[in-house]
């Protein structure tokens, strides 16, 4: 189970005002992510995104922030008990390549937060099968958050897809709980109905055009 010490408060006036001036910024880098026509550019305004919204989380109670402007771009999901918050997006390499980016911030006042690296394009074997940590993630786009019960405690269900090529996607069911205040990807609770045994994580692929 998720144990809190301090869950996050009101933001002073101050500090409001910082994020909210950096969110402008972070909107600007979002569009250019995904618009820009060039790669070189996409990359360079994802990895700015990525330490401007570090820079921002670093305020005192920065969980109780909304970003409603950047959620036009980036999704940012809650669980029911508002434990957490997962923040993802996507990056367009090119026609055969899409990668990930994302964050998860604990609700605490003090930030706590735990960088989502995407290796999805390196992992072998059967991926329903994996289990795997925020280092060795697997990319997606969520946007759902289920909560359940499991043997570890309380599990989260994210929903999510992975544009793994232009004319190919994934629907993700993925499960994340936390070991020592650790995020964990992957726990065997998909039960295959016809042979009985489980899946770490659900991965549904199907083509673009459908």
């Amino acid at each position: 189970l998720l144990q809190l010490h301090a869950q996050a408060g009101d933001l002073t006036k101050e500090d409001l005002t910082y994020i909210e001036g950096i969110e402008d910024t972070l909107s600007l880098l979002a569009f250019a992510t995904i618009n820009d026509s060039l790669e070189a550019n996409r990359f360079g305004a994802t990895r700015e995104l990525a330490k401007k919204l570090v820079q921002a989380l670093k305020k005192p109670n920065s969980f109780n922030y909304k970003f409603d402007r950047l959620r036009q771009y980036v999704s940012i999901q809650y669980p029911q008990d508002s434990t957490f918050r997962v923040f993802s997006w996507q990056l367009f390499v090119n026609d055969k390549e899409y990668r990930y980016y994302g964050a998860i911030q604990i609700n605490e006042s003090d930030l706590k937060l735990f960088g989502l690296i995407d290796r999805s394009f390196q992992m072998q074997g059967n991926l329903e099968q994996l289990t795997t940590t925020p280092e060795e993630w697997y990319g997606a786009l969520y946007y759902g958050v289920h909560e359940t019960e499991g043997p570890q405690g309380k599990y989260y269900i994210l929903f999510g897809y992975d544009h793994t090529e232009f004319f190919r996607q994934r629907k993700i069911a993925e499960v994340l709980y936390f070991k020592n205040g650790k995020p964990q990807f992957g726990a065997p609770v998909f039960i295959d109905p016809q042979s009985g045994t489980t899946k770490n994580r659900l991965v549904i692929e199907y083509s673009a055009a459908t």
